[in-house]
């Protein structure tokens, strides 16, 4: 049994996207099937019990993006209409998934380059440790510092050895693995507070079907790019975010001090509203500044949680156990509740890692045939895992409606990622260079594009992947 129990899925057109989408519906225990029919435009139709009928139609077929996986932007496409499909089934209707927007949220640092005129970030180049490699994504302040220090108080002989003294350090550091050498995840089985039965809110009024999660009240506890990214296509589905960020504690996307994006490409050192990421990703958000370490902060963070539908929220079990906000009573009043770690089992469940690391270990970095592993062009899993992220949300919210206990769903990043297959072609298209692709993905969602006010000037953000049909 599983939250999607009694929900009939059809898939149809695209066969890797169709796959996909299949996939990741019936994991959550939907009823899926296909047409067997091929087409370019791959979509998905949801009925059943407790949904109105509705659909999602990808505007036209995906494509590989230069600089990720080949199998990256299926995923993207299928988690997208998995996602619009079962959010539309709250009040009938059909989406259509912008194609060019698949590519979009998962090169965003660059387009936003683009538009912004700012240099594009870089790939980390990985760390060769004896016979092996390492990803050392050091974003947070200090980190480069520690681990300086750190690679001064032993000779590490291996990758894997390293990753795990860093890791005991707080310090988001992984091995590259071998794709042949990578075991694919699926999802762990779910404990007794994680098997619940289906059942979905439905709206008296018909609403369009961008607008599904319109008065959903969302407590969303991120930062960085993948759990912002899933409650802004939440907003974008009509949902009213409330983002918990502290001034003691600013969410690291905002880069006042280095790293980010910037307008003209250029630093003002101190000054944290001029961030693309941060900015594109907290459009059509609210901002609660509390601090979960502070008594009367947590109180109040309490009352909004009371009072909302869904917590999404990317803290790691100990941070949760340490501000004692760790999952509802046993009584289950509360919000559904969708955990978004790196990691979600396994040796590593408690690891630090962005999605660059988890790209590392999940062995789309070294492909057969390529004799070192391969960064990408950005790390294109926190996007993924965003998108993954808000699908089990709404999972989480049709569960919600008729269950006496609140759902508590994790969906991880290597959890986004899972069963992916690796590149055959030696890595050709991984290391290939995005840049063109990103000019015409920039120039194509021109006209779609939202226009945010930056530094006294307007700049163009992604618009939402969802338009009504």
């Amino acid at each position: 049994m599983g939250p999607l129990d009694g929900v009939d899925v059809r898939v149809e057109g695209d066969v890797g996207v169709a796959t996909d989408a299949a996939y990741l519906l019936s994991r959550y225990g939907a009823s899926v099937r296909s047409s067997g029919e091929s087409s370019r435009h791959a979509s998905v139709t949801v009925s059943g019990r407790g949904c109105f009928p509705a659909s999602a139609r990808m505007s036209g077929p995906v494509l590989p993006c230069p600089g990720l996986p080949t199998a990256a932007p299926t995923r993207a496409a299928a988690s997208l209409l998995a996602l619009g499909a079962l959010a539309a089934a709250r009040v009938g209707g059909s989406v259509t998934v912008d194609v060019d927007s698949v590519a979009i949220l998962l090169l965003q640092p660059l387009v936003l380059a683009h538009w912004y005129s700012a240099p594009p970030p870089v790939r980390v180049t990985p760390l060769r440790v004896g016979e092996g490699w390492a990803a050392t994504e050091l974003g947070a302040p200090g980190d480069a510092d520690l681990f300086t220090l750190l690679l001064e108080t032993d000779s590490f002989t291996d990758a894997e050895e390293l990753s795990a003294a860093a890791q005991e350090w707080r310090l988001p550091v992984v091995p590259y693995r071998r794709a042949q050498a990578v075991q694919h995840w699926s999802l762990r089985r779910a404990s007794r507070r994680e098997q619940f039965h289906s059942g979905a809110r439905q709206s008296e009024e018909p609403l369009a079907a961008t607008q599904a999660l319109a008065g959903v009240k969302v407590v969303d506890v991120t930062a960085m790019w993948a759990g912002p990214l899933c409650t802004w296509l939440l907003a974008q589905l009509g949902a009213s975010v409330v983002s918990v960020e502290s001034d003691a504690r600013p969410d690291g996307m905002r880069a006042p001090h280095g790293g980010g994006i910037y307008p003209g490409g250029i630093l003002e050192p101190g000054v944290n509203d001029r961030s693309a990421m941060f900015i594109s990703l907290a459009a059509g958000k609210e901002r609660a500044n509390l601090d979960l370490r502070v008594k009367d902060d947590r109180e109040a963070f309490a009352l909004a949680c009371a009072q909302a539908d869904l917590r999404v929220d990317s803290l790691s079990r100990r941070a949760r156990e340490n501000l004692g906000i760790d999952d509802q009573s046993e009584s289950g009043h509360g919000p559904a509740i969708v955990h978004l770690p790196a990691f979600s089992r396994g040796p590593s469940r408690d690891w630090v890692a962005y999605g660059t690391q988890v790209h590392a270990m999940s062995g789309l970095a070294w492909p057969a045939g390529s004799d070192e592993p391969i960064p990408a062009a950005t790390a294109y899993v926190d996007g993924l895992g965003g998108i993954a992220a808000a699908l089990a949300s709404v999972v989480a919210l049709y569960s919600a409606a008729q269950q006496p206990q609140a759902p508590i769903l994790t969906a991880s990043l290597m959890d986004a990622v899972d069963a992916l297959p690796a590149d055959r072609d030696h890595g050709a298209l991984l290391r290939a260079d995005p840049v063109p692709r990103v000019a015409e993905l920039a120039e194509a969602h021109k006209a779609r594009a939202v226009e945010l006010p930056v530094a006294g000037v307007s700049l163009r953000h992604p618009a939402s992947p969802f338009v009504s049909a």
